[in-house]
């Protein structure tokens, strides 16, 4: 019984585990040539992810509503459903929609990495 035990907590690690790097390795791949994960010194065409994430958590009561937020931003952009302020509307432009270049489940994947 210990034994059975002992395996299936190894196996959920190691699933969660392979889960949490392909979300990193998808929003590295997905996300990152817009939205900066880290100090760059590239050209910022997009709010740093790390802005996306804060500001889309103050617009929203829970993690869920984030999520759900992000997935469909994501998928369908638009004016009325922008959070951020429109200085960065102006500054960026509308963000475009991602339905051609991510699958739902690979947003997803990333939108369960950002929100663990």
């Amino acid at each position: 019984m210990k034994i059975k035990l002992i395996t299936s907590l190894l196996l959920g690690s190691v699933i969660l585990l392979n889960a949490s790097n392909d979300g990193a390795k998808l929003l590295e791949e997905k996300c990152a040539t817009c939205h900066f994960l880290s100090s760059s010194k590239n050209k910022m065409v997009a709010p740093p992810m790390w802005g996306v994430t804060k500001t889309v958590n103050t617009h929203f009561k829970t993690q869920e509503e984030s999520m759900e937020f992000i997935m469909d931003y994501t998928m369908n952009p638009s004016e009325d459903k922008m959070v951020f302020p429109v200085s960065t509307k102006k500054l960026f432009g509308l963000m475009p929609s991602m339905k051609d270049k991510l699958t739902k489940d690979e947003l997803r994947t990333i939108v369960e990495y950002l929100y663990p």
